[in-house]
């Protein structure tokens, strides 16, 4: 089966690679032995010396060399071919060829010189001893052998607690309540009339929906007509969208590239879905009579997901479909952003004000600074209005990532996990221009409870025909949403029961239909707040700015959520104030904190602060997840996944806005998280044997496993390709972006202003030495009467536009802190020429200015021990480690158990 073909031949790959360092190192304890024997017995230090070099030289492979031989010998042993005892790769270790070829120069020089002195043998007989040691370091990976399923574990194994399974039976009990029981308090006349009077206020918001229902009505049509669908290129991008959802189980992913592979079969794969598109309105799930298993998959904040494991034919026609829908839709919810129907945001700045700035500072006052309003419009498109939609079929699907993964973006697009972060650091920045101007700053954040199970399908279906939405689209539509179900952890006899309320988890189309819905909340917020932003990732959404304003946008809310059947997630509702009105009105917005990840936005502070009570309970976890880890290999998997990434994406990303203290308090909880976890992991050990840190605990592991010992701290943290571990550390990126926090907010805002006050004085200059603009209108106002200029309290008016020292602070504050590298050594540029293109690019590699900021510390930090342990940079031979399966294994979702 293919699906057993990639996996199978990656496992006998890499049996064969460990089976033959087994082989290596039986081969290198025998010749180490006779290597020492001979040299031991050997009657003086140079007899010694070259007993160690012949046997040495033998292991590398190097050709067999005459000069010290005499003359007899050479016909009989000279040769040019490398011995027959090769052990290892020429290169390894820390003698190079010239190095052994000198040795035995000095050496022949020994035999006839007395000016060779017996202290400058035995620094050879050191050096040959410590090759020696080298290259057996080199043969100490048996960890290895745990790479085959190390990612796996099962429920079944007695030393392991269910971790949340508790949880997992009262989550699945909320979601079958509301999944497979129809929504009853929808009133779908009602929902039409909400959204006739919302989107027909104007006859321009009239025009506006009737291109939008024109456009969605002819891409329907031509949708289902097309003579040919799909081709083979095609299927290619609807493949990686469907990988990139994280939907198919790992047989059916391996399956699936396999099919990728091979365009023969891909182009079958693509005839049988063209066929069943050609019959769409005929389509019934595949297997449907039986039910479509779902599983429940628990992610890195203890929530757990239902996922449909469906046919893979099913999942390909869906994936494609919804992403044609998923493009044309953004497309026309752009437009109409872009209509006359939608508010645009500015300064309420009288005319009087333009005029009298022209007066004085000349008739380009108005046009030249930059305006935070545009920079505004422009971060709210780009990165928060339909953000679940992919532009374009190549994007594919987008991703709302769990927290615990790798940060990853295209060239056009942040990442979903970066745009989070951004969320926040506008959030902050936003907070420090409103107090500087207004005084005071309001800020509400909400989502729904059970957004995606408890969405009515009468609320769906009506949204979509209100949008032009065409009968056999609906139809097809309803299938979709009415999925047969069982859970497969319920064994072969689990009943099937037919979904009547929400949203299908990981598929575009279910993305279509949220984003359609909550695209209608973004246009209400938009009409009752005069064009004001609500900051929206899927059901995740947020507004601030003035108090008046912000009880608008959640009235709004408030109606859009009753008439769509939905409902406010209590816990993650709250209102903060900051400034001058901080006390809390009665009913006007919602109570409870603000909080997202492990933050709290604190009034008081005004600004993030880690919750230590969340972040205890997370330790309690990340134990138990590691105690579960049956390898070295899975081991270091789930603590990169949890320390390395899930609490320190969960703190943030650092920002000019949050300043050099979040970094701080970051780093300290990191600090505290690992000696808490490893504290109580060594309560058992007497104080000598106490473990202080993660390094502490795998060096122990492996002594204890492997009877490996005295590893170097480098070989934890260096990457794969050069025989480490790969162990994530976050303390470097934090500390190196730490480095470029150099001034605080306040300090901006103060230079801001100084220089505000200088462009001012320049302008007043101008102003006495060339006069007024005397086209502008408010001459009839001033000419002839004053010649004084106008005041700084008229000239900083409105800084929002006019300041462009404000603009340049509110831009500079949104901005992540690039990371700063440490400084290229000597010693490590020496060593950096021996790779010869061993590691990747990006990692350690033998190009300086290629290698990552983090690279570039870790590489340093730990090069001089490396060396010291192993002879150069790396740790084993790459042509050893078998890379295929590590980097399948590191691709793959980390399943996480409970």
């Amino acid at each position: 089966m293919a699906g057993e073909a990639l996996p199978q031949t990656l496992k006998s790959i890499t049996a064969t690679k460990i089976s033959e360092l087994s082989k290596q190192r039986t081969l290198f304890d025998l010749h180490k032995t006779e290597i020492l024997a001979v040299a031991n017995a050997a009657p003086n230090i140079r007899t010694r010396a070259q007993a160690l070099l012949d046997g040495i030289s033998r292991m590398k492979g190097y050709p067999k060399d005459s000069l010290d031989k005499d003359d007899l010998d050479l016909d009989a042993d000279s040769s040019d071919e490398e011995s027959e005892d090769k052990l290892t790769s020429r290169g390894v270790g820390r003698l190079q060829p010239e190095d052994h070829t000198n040795i035995r120069r000095f050496l022949l020089q020994s035999r006839h010189d007395p000016s060779i002195s017996q202290a400058a043998l035995q620094d050879r007989v050191a050096q040959l001893e410590k090759e020696l040691q080298y290259l057996e370091m080199m043969h100490e990976h048996e960890w290895l052998s745990e790479l085959d399923g190390s990612n796996k574990s099962t429920d079944s194994d007695s030393n392991f607690e269910n971790v949340g399974r508790a949880e997992m039976h009262e989550q699945r009990a909320t979601w079958e309540s509301l999944v497979f029981t129809a929504a009853t308090h929808v009133n779908e006349d009602a929902i039409r009339s909400y959204l006739n009077d919302l989107f027909t206020q104007t006859k321009l918001s009239q025009q506006a929906l009737k291109d939008l229902r024109a456009s969605i009505q002819s891409f329907g049509t031509e949708l289902a007509s097309k003579g040919s669908w799909l081709d083979v290129d095609e299927l290619k991008w609807v493949s990686g969208a469907l990988l990139k959802t994280d939907l198919l189980n790992d047989e059916k992913t391996a399956i699936l590239k396999e099919f990728m592979r091979n365009n023969e079969v891909a182009q079958e794969v693509a005839d049988v879905l063209n066929m069943r598109i050609a019959s769409l309105g005929s389509w019934s799930w595949t297997g449907h009579a039986d039910g479509i298993p779902v599983e429940m998959r628990r992610q890195l904040n203890g929530k757990y997901r239902v996922f449909m494991d469906e046919d893979l034919l099913d999942a390909l026609l869906l994936q494609y479909l919804g992403t044609k829908w998923a493009v044309k839709l953004r497309k026309v919810f752009e437009t109409f952003l872009h209509s006359n129907a939608w508010k645009n945001l500015h300064e309420d700045i009288p005319e009087d004000h333009k005029e009298m700035r022209k007066y004085f500072l000349g008739r380009e006052a108005n046009s030249d600074s930059g305006k935070i309003n545009e920079i505004r419009q422009k971060t709210y498109i780009d990165n928060y209005f339909m953000s679940q939609l992919p532009t374009s079929t190549a994007e594919g699907a987008r991703q709302y990532d769990d927290a615990g993964s790798k940060t990853q973006r295209t060239r056009d697009t942040k990442s979903p996990l970066d745009t989070k972060h951004s969320l926040l650091h506008l959030l902050i920045t936003e907070s420090i221009i409103h107090k500087h101007q207004r005084g005071e700053f309001t800020a509400v954040r909400s989502d729904f409870e059970w957004f995606g199970p408890s969405m009515p399908h009468a609320t769906i279906i009506t949204v979509l025909k209100f949008f032009g939405v065409s009968e056999p689209w609906i139809k097809f539509f309803v299938l979709f949403l009415e999925a047969p179900l069982k859970f497969s952890h319920d064994g072969a006899d689990s009943s099937v029961q037919v979904r009547k309320r929400g949203l299908p988890t990981s598929h575009t189309l279910g993305d279509c239909f949220g984003e359609s819905i909550l695209f209608c909340m973004d246009y209400a917020v938009n009409q009752a707040t005069d064009g004001a932003f609500l900051y929206r990732l899927h059901d995740d959404f947020w507004f601030w700015g003035a108090e008046d304003t912000c009880v608008k946008a959640w009235q709004a809310m408030e109606q859009f959520t009753q008439v769509m059947g939905l409902k406010f997630n209590e816990e993650k509702t709250g209102t903060v104030r900051m400034g001058v009105n901080n006390t809390p009105k009665e009913s006007d917005l919602p109570t409870g904190d603000i909080r997202w990840g492990f933050l709290i936005l604190d009034a008081e502070q005004e600004k993030f602060i880690i919750d230590q009570t969340q972040v205890d309970q997370h330790i309690e976890e990340l134990s138990r997840q590691l105690s579960s880890c049956k390898s070295v290999f899975a081991w270091v998997q789930a603590w990169n996944t949890y320390f390395g990434r899930f609490f320190t994406n969960n703190f943030a990303k650092p920002a000019m806005c949050f300043g050099r203290d979040h970094i701080d308090m970051a780093i300290s909880t990191l600090s505290r998280i690992e000696r808490t976890l490893f504290n109580k992991t060594s309560d058992d050990k007497s104080p000598s044997d106490q473990i202080s840190g993660v390094t502490d605990y795998l060096r122990t592991v492996i002594a204890n496993r492997f009877n490996i010992h005295d590893l170097p701290d480098g070989f934890f943290y260096y990457p794969v390709e050069l025989g480490g571990l790969e162990l994530l550390n976050p303390f470097i990126r934090l500390l190196a972006m730490r480095e470029n926090i150099k001034q605080t907010p306040r300090k901006l805002l103060q230079k801001a202003s100084v220089r505000d006050e200088k462009e001012y004085e320049a302008a007043k200059e101008k102003f006495k030495k060339d006069g007024a603009d005397v086209s502008s209108q408010f001459w009839s106002k001033w000419g002839g009467r004053s010649n004084s200029f106008m005041s700084l309290e008229d000239y900083t008016r409105y800084p929002e536009t006019f300041s462009p020292s404000l603009v340049a602070v509110y831009t500079q504050l949104t901005k992540v802190p690039s990371e700063m590298s440490v400084a290229l050594t000597w010693s490590f540029e020496r060593e950096q020429n021996y790779l010869n293109g061993q590691s990747s690019a990006g990692s350690i590699n033998s190009f300086w200015q290629s290698m990552t900021p983090y690279w570039q510390w870790v590489a340093e930090l730990y090069h001089e021990e490396m060396v010291h342990t192993y002879g150069s940079l790396a740790a084993v031979n790459r042509e050893f480690m078998p890379l295929g399966v590590v980097k399948t294994l590191r691709e793959g979702k980390f399943r996480w158990q409970g």
